[in-house]
């Protein structure tokens, strides 16, 4: 449980430091041995890990920041650095813009489709196609019509040929052709002199029968639809957009669909078509993609998400991580080296995609600190300690979250299931599918944020973060191992029966450091590779209901 607290987000504490007085003499305060960094002004306990404070020697205190300059640097030792996993990086010129969702269903491609229809009258014989599903490739022979009408058309070319009329040979010759006859058929009758009483028909293009309106035996009429063939190889995508958002696409919008069931498959598409009608009951106007399919994974049907970028440019960015919002605006931690950090205002533009645009207070030659941040709400950061944020905060056992703000909570297990599980299988994450587990700080936020729960959402938010922005295996398992910490004490402490009855595992991997993962089944596959593993068991009943 320590491990949990050894990674406090930078941030909070280089906020929280300037408010603990720092600098009066005259003053006994007691701090943590295993936490230097927290401060009291009364002997206690650490909220952090239980340990009972110490006195803090005189000439431990730094000084304290001045009240013309409450923000000043702050040196932090090597070693805290280390256990909070710091991450740095400068702002980079990244090219995006804003983003439009939408929700989209796979169609089939009218422009792909070629209906079969009969020119003339006459008897089906020979279906070759027999029903819906059929694979039809191009000039494979469909079905073989007896017709009166063809027959006599036959006779009438026959002996237009043998008296070698020319006009004649040539009007009966286009007859044919305009009743549906191949061109190969009329010159090999003329070649051999001889006429089929049941003729031929051929499909004019590949795909799949997607309609079949006759039968052996069948009579048809001119005019008579017999089968629609459907090409699938390229498919469309209807994503219905708000009408607030409708004037932003263009046809040259960039767009990414996302397909829930085909997980981290990139899909390429273009928009082809904007309608130019408002659905009057959802007030949203359809935008047309074309997505090629040659491997037919794409079904008509089919789910997906679409994301339009409008108004890209190249911006000035820094990863939404190493930003914190307060009651004074944006700031992001300025790394001065040596171990000393400053909090500094900055003014923001537009988010998205992870990235949130530098206005003022940056350039690119400046490094942040871009991993250990956090938002936290603007009392906690600027007016009270971790003293009043305990006292103020009950067990985790006493809130009751709704059964609707639970499921959001599962969200965040099921992030930590999504990685573990894409480890083990072979497949990559796809960062946008861990954005709505992200989303739920923000919607339990003004339940639970002044709560213990509130710690937890920041710190799984954070988490999330990096898994979002991990670029090797190993940026990635940090990451799972951060969020599972982070969700450890809700799971064991907080709604222990609920994961419990789940069949949820907490595994931790005894390696050094220690890492922890979370899965459904009690056979350990851990992530982190070969080691001993072992269950953490749920706590007894009364032991939850202390936590």
């Amino acid at each position: 449980m320590m491990r949990r607290y050894l990674a406090t987000p930078l941030l909070c504490l280089l906020l929280i430091l300037p408010q603990l007085g720092w600098g009066e003499p005259a003053v006994q305060r007691y701090t943590c041995p295993m936490h230097p960094h927290y401060i009291a002004d009364q002997m206690g306990s650490c909220p952090l890990c239980g340990m009972d404070l110490v006195p803090l020697a005189a000439g431990e205190r730094p000084t304290s920041s001045s009240p013309d300059n409450p923000r000043n640097a702050v040196t932090i030792a090597p070693e805290t650095i280390q256990n909070m996993g710091v991450r740095y990086g400068i702002p980079q010129w990244t090219e995006f813009g804003r983003r439009i969702r939408a929700f989209g269903m796979v169609m089939e491609n009218e422009r792909a489709q070629s209906v079969v229809a009969s020119r003339v009258a006459g008897w089906i014989e020979k279906l070759q196609v027999t029903a819906v599903g059929d694979t039809i490739q191009q000039g494979m022979e469909l079905y073989r019509l007896f017709s009166p009408d063809l027959v006599a058309a036959q006779r009438d070319l026959l002996s237009a040929a043998q008296q070698q009329g020319g006009g004649r040979l040539h009007a009966a010759t286009q007859r044919l052709l305009a009743l549906g006859v191949e061109r190969r058929l009329i010159n090999r009758w003329i070649a051999e002199k001889s006429l089929s009483e049941r003729v031929p028909f051929y499909a004019e293009g590949s795909g799949t029968l997607s309609r079949l309106e006759v039968r052996q035996g069948s009579y048809v009429k001119p005019g008579m639809t017999l089968a629609v063939i459907q090409d699938y190889s390229r498919v469309w995508l209807n994503a219905s957009v708000a009408e607030k958002d409708l004037s932003r696409i263009t046809k040259q919008t960039p767009v990414r669909v996302l397909l829930p069931h085909l997980p981290g498959r990139k899909v390429a598409t273009k928009i082809d078509y904007i309608h130019p009608i408002i659905d009057a009951a959802s007030r949203t106007g359809t935008v047309r993609l074309l997505l090629d399919n040659q491997d037919g994974a794409l079904r008509p049907g089919a789910y997906a998400d679409v994301l339009f970028e409008v108004g890209v440019d190249r911006r000035l960015a820094l990863p939404d991580g190493a930003l914190l919002n307060d009651a004074q605006g944006y700031h992001v931690v300025l790394a001065l080296g040596e171990g000393r950090f400053q909090p500094k205002a900055v003014k923001v533009g537009l988010s998205s995609g992870g990235f949130t645009e530098i206005l003022e207070g940056l350039d690119e030659q400046q490094q942040v600190v871009i991993s250990g941040q956090f938002l936290i709400d603007s009392e906690s950061a600027l007016g009270e300690s971790f003293t009043k944020l305990e006292r103020l905060k009950p067990p985790l056992n006493q809130l009751a979250p709704t059964p609707a703000q639970l499921a959001m909570l599962d969200h965040l297990v099921d992030a930590a299931l999504y990685i573990h599980e894409a480890h083990i299988d072979g497949y990559a994450v796809e960062p946008t599918q861990l954005q709505p587990a992200r989303d739920i700080k923000s919607l339990l936020w003004p339940h639970f944020g002044q709560t213990r729960l509130g710690a937890i959402l920041t710190q799984a938010e954070d988490a999330l973060s990096r898994a979002q922005q991990a670029r090797t295996q190993a940026e990635l398992l940090t990451a799972l191992d951060q969020l599972v910490q982070a969700l450890q004490p809700w799971i064991q402490q907080g709604a222990a029966q609920h994961y419990q009855a789940k069949g949820l595992h907490l595994f931790q991997h005894q390696g050094s450091p220690a890492r922890y993962w979370l899965q459904l089944g009690a056979e350990a596959a851990s992530p982190y590779g070969p080691g001993p593993s072992q269950a953490i068991p749920y706590p007894a009943a009364h032991e939850a209901n202390h936590g």
